[in-house]
């Protein structure tokens, strides 16, 4: 992706859609109801981790307006420790600058690598005795199973995950199916596919599903919140996972009304 220059600070900042306003509308949400409806029962001990947080700042092109990355929008809200993973030099250097305006600086773990290469470094840095929410917001289906299965295993996680299914699943399901395990595809899902069995992007995605709850978590089957282009045609959706019912709780009560104020119709 082709990072451009931001006209305030001066630093790199990402390109991106319109509909990220979409996506940072649910996850705002979100983050405002687990700080507050989480930090009475763990004591305040809440823990964020980006493992693809970028440079902190977004460039919508169609509008030439700015916005604060997921990271900066983070800060906003009441954790006791954040943790940003960017495997870009460039970018995380940019998130750094950015970040030390914030009071919350000393508070963040800055982690340069690619996730799944530095799963070993994530972590020891992820508190055991607290309740942590990893947000994972790939550009393609970047992320691996095993990654996700590493962490999940030894800490108390909530996933939140930007499921790339029109963008890259959707298009390259062929491709991916005809490379196997090898394949992007097949890293996300994890090993031992059996390929004969996936016959269209959706039994991908129900798989996917399956595997997560073998980790332990529920996920909101009635509802996986699709985000549209302008087109309106489907470009990735938000998939929560959690092991605690009250989180399941607080993301359907966000995902009752869109970002445009509507209430969903389930």
């Amino acid at each position: 992706m082709n990072e451009v220059i931001s006209k305030i600070d001066g630093l790199v900042a990402r390109p991106s859609g319109i509909w990220i306003r979409q996506k940072y509308y649910y996850l705002k949400r979100y983050l405002d109801i687990f700080s507050k409806g989480m930090k009475n029962k763990w004591g305040g001990n809440l823990t964020y981790i980006d493992v693809f947080a970028g440079p902190g700042r977004c460039l919508i092109e169609s509008t030439n307006q700015e916005e604060d990355g997921s990271p900066l929008m983070a800060l906003q809200y009441d954790f006791k420790k954040y943790i940003f993973v960017e495997e870009s030099k460039e970018l995380i250097h940019a998130l750094k600058i950015r970040c030390k305006n914030s009071p919350k600086f000393s508070m963040i773990k800055f982690l340069e690598g690619d996730c799944n290469s530095i799963v070993d470094k994530i972590i020891p840095e992820v508190d055991s005795a607290g309740l942590n929410l990893i947000f994972i917001d790939p550009t393609g289906i970047d992320i691996y199973y095993k990654t996700i299965e590493r962490i999940a295993k030894e800490k108390r996680v909530d996933l939140l995950i930007n499921v790339q299914f029109g963008i890259d699943i959707t298009r390259n399901f062929l491709f991916y199916k005809k490379r196997g395990d090898n394949s992007k595809l097949g890293l996300f899902l994890g090993d031992n596919v059996d390929w004969d069995k996936l016959n269209n992007p959706q039994d991908a995605i129900k798989l996917y599903k399956e595997r997560i709850k073998e980790l332990g978590y529920q996920t909101v089957e009635f509802k996986d919140i699709v985000i549209r282009n302008t087109l309106n045609a489907p470009m990735y959706f938000l998939l929560f996972a959690s092991k605690d019912p009250r989180g399941l709780y607080f993301w359907k009560e966000i995902a009752k009304k869109d970002h445009s104020g509507q209430l969903e119709l389930f």
